[in-house]
């Protein structure tokens, strides 16, 4: 019997350990962050000029700002889970190129922003990042998230009057997307739920879902979820065949996708 009590005992310090370890090491496990900072010069993308923001708690946010033309909306968009703004610039290109004025905002923690990124301090650089924009007095703004960056925008889509929304392989919720992967009570100790699905439920402006049938971080299922749980009825949604999460942003196998969305929404005389 004692020999039970213990294994038993032993069984529980060591769950202890466990999920204790989960809970206060679980950032390491989620975000990514490059700490170091990469100028639009350096990135070889001189198009976009470097921009601060100041967050309502004072937080300098580091932006980029590619100017476009009057006539077109202006497109906000938030990156993926890693790295920085300097490593997803290039692909937004097609967009610069096309007239459409784009902003880049940086997370906290990553690319030189001071600060630490959280489902809370996210939430709320947004808005303040839109706000900004709107400040500059573009009337249309269309809110843009690849990856992570999906939360961000249904984020902001639910807190503002935005005028259109794409997301590329977005997840349903960061709580659902954790529960499917071979990690045993991540779920019981998760801090930030991203709950994307429950959001998109109050966003009624046009939106355009694009997912890789090919994606094995985030499955394509988790984009048909959001599709599905849009409260608009303007959406559409592609899901392609060979597409995984990497080459549908890097490869830009997305952009003509919303380049096509784009036009057919914002060009002069279909708005």
């Amino acid at each position: 019997m004692r020999t039970f009590i213990k294994i038993c005992i032993c069984m529980a310090v060591l769950a202890a350990w466990y999920i204790g370890g989960l809970y206060f090491m679980q950032d390491m496990f989620i975000y990514y962050p490059t700490k170091y900072y990469v100028s639009p010069q350096e990135a070889d993308v001189p198009a976009f000029q470097e921009n601060t923001i100041t967050a309502a708690d004072g937080t300098e946010l580091r932006t980029w700002f590619a100017k476009g033309y009057n006539d077109k909306p202006a497109i906000l968009f938030f990156h993926g889970n890693a790295w920085q703004n300097s490593a997803f610039a290039e692909q937004l290109m097609p967009l610069v190129d096309d007239g459409y004025t784009v902003l880049m905002m940086e997370y906290r923690g990553f690319g030189g922003t001071e600060g630490k990124l959280s489902q809370e301090t996210m939430y709320a650089d947004v808005v303040t990042t839109f706000d900004w924009l709107k400040e500059q007095g573009y009337d249309k703004i269309v809110i843009y998230g690849y990856s992570l960056g999906c939360a961000a925008a249904v984020s902001l889509a639910s807190q503002r009057a935005v005028d259109g929304l794409i997301l590329t392989a977005p997840f349903a919720s960061l709580y659902e997307l954790v529960g499917q992967k071979p990690v045993p009570f991540a779920q019981l100790v998760l801090k930030d739920h991203y709950p994307s699905d429950e959001l998109i439920k109050t966003v009624k402006v046009p939106t355009l879902v694009v997912h890789g049938k090919k994606d094995r971080l985030i499955p394509y299922k988790h984009g048909q979820k959001i599709y599905d749980a849009s409260g608009t009825e303007d959406k559409q949604l592609f899901l392609l065949d060979e597409s995984n999460h990497h080459s549908i942003y890097y490869k830009q196998e997305n952009i003509p996708y919303i380049q096509t969305w784009l036009d057919e929404h914002f060009a002069q005389g279909n708005e």
